[in-house]
């Protein structure tokens, strides 16, 4: 295991979040997307929160949101990389739409 992920604490899952992956039927994959986020980057603070489209207000996501002020722009690629390519292996695409990562 990376170093950084050891010494980072688990993020907190809101119940709020715990009941919308219940909802959506994604709750077995939720602590393989926050992995995912953690190999992403694992230097980084990560919040889970629900979150809400901005377009679409019906539609609700589990965002996955990584601190990652200071880190430079190659960083932010390569683990954007990762979580692109990795978000299909840890969860079936048809739910991985309810897992979005983003950058605070």
């Amino acid at each position: 295991m990376n170093d950084s992920l050891a010494t980072l604490s688990l993020p907190v899952i809101p119940p709020e979040v715990q009941e919308f992956a219940v909802q959506k039927g994604v709750n077995r994959y939720l602590n393989a997307g926050i992995d995912l986020a953690r190999q992403a980057f694992p230097s980084s603070a990560l919040r889970v929160s629900l979150g809400q489209d901005a377009e679409d207000e019906l539609h609700q996501y589990i965002a996955l949101d990584a601190e990652v002020s200071g880190q430079a722009t190659e960083e932010l690629i390569a683990g954007q990389r990762i979580w692109s390519a990795g978000i299909s292996r840890v969860c079936p695409s048809r739910h991985a739409v309810y897992f979005v990562l983003g950058w605070r």
